[in-house]
């Protein structure tokens, strides 16, 4: 919302008359006495007791007591609140009262609702404008249901240095028979000490203390020798003025790691959730290092290389990183040789047995079944439809793969190699000579530290406590002001219009966080798909280019299609083993060539049009789909061909204009052929390697802020609650489970016919699928 509106809604707060009678709920001025200072100038105002607008600012459950030990009466009150939502109880001089309270709005500008009981029914309305981290502007108004008392009040405070080092706040309260005032400080003194002076309206001093012991806060305040308050709190991760011991933190990585999870349900663990973890324990002094356990641990080749990128960085500063793994791969062992000590089992075992590709060709089997198959492969490496019509893998496809293979091995030899102390040459001949590594045989040659389990990992930190990742609270963020935003949008799947990434929901989706974030970074992980979905989606991406930055991050499939909505982008962020490129289209045609016959079915028609009846056919039982009953003319074919050589020249087209490469140099890179993200960045098709932290990183940089400097981060599509597979049929307990080649087939058949820019089945890793991640069904 505009500041001016803003400031105008909240003046609108205090525009209204004053009572006519002594207040009948308790005043600000005695709910004032709670507090160190002005109820916006210091934390969370009694937790949206005394204004509303405040519980925008709650981020985690908070609770707090405070009493006063006043010679003629006690007072004391209760708190608790969430975000959005708030409750409390004073216990005053004359009455006792309730209030229950919410919120809306962001950090920047809050409304808020209260409804308080006591003597009286009343209600509360407030606001609150903080602009930026030096300015808060708070205002109430109070008024009752049966008569016409109110009350307004408005506080202002001011942050010199946009931090707590120093807060000068004033407020004031006002009914027609009585008016209150403060003016005052509050300096903070390091990590969780705060001193407080308030000057008053009666002319007394109140002068305070606080001190923060991280998850909980203890303060106190005298006024005038008159009288004392005292005050807790219990909640989020604030400043602590003792320093805790050191210890390391346990992360449970049993399970997929992945893009988006379920609310609810859902025991994978998502990416941007764990690096964000990661971050915030090797900002903590008081982390001595992690103890990761990798038993069962399920992610994509890319992503794990992403999670390598971030125990480096952690090493690097300091912290020591200890893994705990049973059986792993190449892959597996890739990303965990990143720690400084490796546990591996008494009863586990490491594979370095390389990386292999291939596919199962089907045109025999299609043969026997009645199902024809043509193709028209007009690029080389275009291999999309191959597994259909051949019955070994084509040079195009042998020489890409291979070229891709020796990227991948290249870059764990190399990492593996300097992590692990061993020249190259001796990581070739482990693979080469032994391949598998038992327990001791893995000791032996320096692939692991020691062997263990899991639950001895404390011989391991040493001697360190231990704090598990559910109960590591995250800190509170007491900066005022809505921080800087980043979108991250995520385009997962097929492209396809309403599954896969559901190209008609995801054009909203970018637009909708263009216009909310400041910057958008696009996250990638699809094999390609339909022509339509995306350039729909490529189109959309730049048309908030046009607006914001926009940076594309890609995981670990962004080939074709998928490479084709990368482009638009500011900048193209890849992972050295990312599939990339594959700049080429495609077509194939399923037919009847006896199934039909085979199964008992017939088939009549009628037609206006010679080429109507071209996709008519039967429909195939159980599975829904069509199977057409004839080939292609061959004007028909012709008309095919020309379609897929135009929709290629558009691709090549789209990949100049956005990469700045000339048509014919974009020739020499594209024919379909896929390229890992290192080749990529080489050959210009990607501007540099990271992954989504990386990605985020120079979005901060593309609006003006440092790296390490806190955002809001909006994640788009919002994830469902929890899966529809809860509630799905299962055989004696069993579901099924899908591949990525009955996916794959299932797509080719509901689009046979369509030129697509898609790469083959074996290139889509099972983590994510054809269609996207579980969150997408």
């Amino acid at each position: 919302m505009p500041h001016r509106l803003c400031g105008a809604a909240l003046c609108c707060l205090l525009a209204f008359g004053a009572v006519k009678a002594q207040s009948p709920f308790i005043s600000y001025a005695e709910r004032a006495e709670f507090a160190l200072a002005a109820f916006g100038g210091l934390d969370m105002g009694l937790y949206g007791y005394a204004n509303p607008a405040l519980l925008s600012y709650v981020e985690g459950l908070e609770q707090g007591v405070a009493w006063s030990d006043s010679n003629s009466t006690q007072s004391w009150g209760l708190f608790t609140a969430m975000p959005r939502l708030g409750f409390g109880m004073i216990n005053g001089r004359r009455d006792r009262e309730y209030r229950a309270g919410l919120s809306s709005g962001d950090r920047n500008f809050s409304l808020g609702v209260g409804m308080g009981w006591g003597s009286v029914r009343h209600v509360v309305l407030g606001g609150i404008w903080r602009p930026g981290p030096r300015l808060s502007v708070g205002g109430t108004f109070t008024s009752t249901l049966a008569d016409a008392n109110r009350e307004g009040a408005v506080d202002l405070s001011l942050r010199p240095w946009g931090d707590e080092r120093l807060t000068l706040y004033a407020d004031y309260a006002r009914t027609d028979e009585t008016e209150f005032w403060s003016t005052g400080a509050v300096v903070g003194l390091g990590q969780g000490l705060a001193l407080t002076g308030r000057f008053l309206s009666d002319r007394a001093l109140s002068v305070g203390l606080r001190i923060g012991l991280g998850v909980a806060d203890f303060q106190a305040q005298a006024r005038n020798r008159t009288f004392q308050t005292y005050a807790a709190r219990f909640g989020a991760q604030r400043g602590n003025l003792f320093r805790p011991r050191a210890r390391y933190l346990s992360v449970e990585l049993s399970g997929p790691v992945q893009h988006r999870r379920y609310a609810f349900f859902d025991d994978s663990q998502s990416l941007l959730e764990l690096i964000a973890l990661l971050e915030r324990a090797h900002r903590d002094p008081a982390i001595k290092g992690l103890a990761i356990n990798a038993s069962g641990l399920r992610i994509s080749p890319a992503l794990g290389w992403e999670l390598r990128e971030k125990l480096r960085q952690i090493r690097a500063g300091g912290q020591r990183v200890v893994v705990y793994i049973d059986r792993v791969d190449i892959s597996g062992y890739h990303w965990v040789s990143a720690a400084d000590h490796l546990v591996l089992d008494p009863a586990g075992a490491i594979g370095l047995q390389g990386y292999v590709a291939g596919h199962t060709y089907f045109k025999d089997a299609l043969d026997k079944l009645g199902i024809g198959f043509d193709e028209w492969r007009l690029f080389p490496y275009k291999s999309a439809t191959e597994v259909y019509v051949r019955r070994n893998m084509s040079e195009g496809e042998r020489d890409q793969l291979t070229t891709l293979l020796d990227d991948w091995y290249a870059l764990a030899r190399s990492d593996i190699s300097v992590a692990r102390s061993l020249a190259p040459e001796h990581f070739d001949r482990l693979v080469e000579d032994t391949a598998l590594f038992l327990p001791q045989e893995a000791l032996d040659a320096g692939l692991v530290d020691r062997l263990g389990r899991w639950n001895e990992i404390d011989r391991t930190v040493e001697n360190h406590a231990v704090v598990a990742a559910n109960s590591y609270t995250r800190p509170a963020d007491q900066r005022w002001g809505q921080r800087k935003r980043i979108a991250i949008v995520y385009a997962l799947g097929v492209c396809a219009m309403d599954t896969g990434m559901g190209a008609r929901r995801l054009v909203g989706e970018i637009a909708s966080a263009c216009a909310d974030a400041d910057a958008v970074v696009l996250r990638v992980d699809s094999p390609g798909g339909d022509v339509l979905p995306s350039a729909l989606v490529a189109d959309a991406v730049l048309q908030c280019r046009e607006r914001k930055p926009v940076i594309v991050s890609q995981g670990y499939l962004a080939a074709s299609g998928g490479y084709m909505i990368s482009l638009p982008g500011d900048a193209i962020v890849t992972a050295p083993n990312t599939i990339t490129g594959s700049i080429g289209v495609i077509a194939g045609w399923a037919y009847n060539i006896g199934l039909k016959e085979k199964l008992g079915l017939s088939t009549s028609r009628v037609q206006v049009g010679r080429h109507a009846d071209l996709p008519f056919g039967m429909t195939l039982p159980l599975l829904g789909l069509r199977l057409p009953d004839r080939t292609l003319t061959e004007d028909e074919s012709a008309r095919m061909e020309h379609t897929i050589r135009s929709l290629y020249e558009d691709f090549v087209a789209r990949v100049a204009s956005s990469r700045h490469i000339a048509p014919d140099s974009v020739e020499v890179v594209a024919q379909g052929r896929v390229w890992s993200g290192q080749r990529a960045v080489q050959l210009g098709l990607a501007d540099q390697i990271g992954g989504l932290e990386a990605a985020i990183a120079l979005a901060k940089e593309k609006i003006g802020l440092s790296a390490d400097e806190t955002v809001e981060l909006l994640e788009r599509p919002r994830p469902k609650l929890f899966s529809s597979a809860l509630f799905r049929p299962r055989l004696l307990g069993l579901a099924a489970q899908p591949t990525p080649e009955l996916d794959y087939l299932q797509f080719r058949l509901q689009h046979n016919g369509l030129p697509l820019l898609l790469v083959p089945a074996n290139h889509v890793p099972s983590p994510v699928g054809l269609y996207g991640e579980k969150t997408y069904e």
